[in-house]
């Protein structure tokens, strides 16, 4: 008889989330995410390039509540840089295409996420009022995920960060085993980097498009939840293989003594 684990009813570690705002226009939103973050629970909202940082504007929109957020924020210019100690992320998006690899809505990923959540930090990502976060943003989440609206429907950045929020938060999640601990971002991306130089040494990149070829690559891995000692050892296996190509070829253009 197969015993089943012990299961327990579980909440997302909201103190585990991080909310990134990427080339924000309007000061006023993100004011407005900070309000969001401090009545759900977060602590740390990030800013990637923001466009204005008008101080009264913002502390206008956190209002009281928001206003410890607002005091603990930090911005960058980089987007990996920003998610360098995450060790899960998850874009937003509202345009749904081929290259964009949306699979599910924030309800159907809330499991997972609070499951996530209570070993390790993720980030949660969201574009600028325009145009949302690109296809070289997305390039840097292990999943994307979609807010469900009618086609005339238009969502502003603050009002789909309080949604993203309340879908975790209102979550209870079954959850029979915690998660391991995950490899971070900057941990991830040098190891993203060493397999398109290895599977370029390999002339293995059977696709026009290098950068759509690699988001199904770093999609799938993420789904198998890859630890630090995991990264360093695909790191190990590729740098010996790279080794032995560089060999080989060494090898084949010495000319032979006769």
């Amino acid at each position: 008889m197969q015993i089943r684990p012990e299961a327990r009813n579980v909440r997302a570690k909201m103190e585990n989330f991080g909310v990134i705002l990427v080339d924000t226009l309007y000061p006023e939103n993100i004011g407005a995410a900070a309000r969001a973050c401090a009545n759900f629970g977060l602590r740390d909202l990030l800013l990637v390039r923001p466009k204005n940082l008008d101080e009264e504007k913002m502390r206008a929109m956190a209002t009281r509540g928001g206003l410890p957020v607002l005091e603990r924020l930090k911005v960058y210019e980089d987007l990996e840089e920003a998610l360098a100690p995450f060790g899960y992320v998850v874009g937003t998006t509202a345009r749904l295409g081929r290259q964009r690899k949306v699979f599910e809505t924030i309800r159907e990923a809330a499991p997972r996420l609070i499951d996530l959540s209570q070993n390790n930090r993720i980030a949660l990502v969201f574009g600028n009022e325009k145009w949302g976060l690109t296809n070289e943003d997305l390039y840097h989440c292990h999943t994307v995920v979609t807010i469900p609206t009618t086609q005339q429907a238009s969502l502003n950045v603050s009002q789909a960060v309080i949604i993203i929020l309340y879908e975790i938060f209102n979550h209870v999640s079954e959850v029979p085993l915690k998660k391991p601990k995950l490899a971070v971002t900057e941990e991830l991306e040098p190891m993203y980097r060493l397999l398109q130089e290895t599977f370029e040494a390999l002339d293995y990149v059977p696709h026009d498009n290098v950068t759509l070829w690699m988001t199904t690559i770093r999609r799938f891995l993420s789904r198998l939840d890859l630890t630090s000692q995991e990264v360093r050892i695909i790191q190990g296996f590729c740098h010996k293989l790279l080794w032995h190509l560089k060999k080989s070829h060494t090898k084949k253009q010495t000319p032979s003594i006769q």
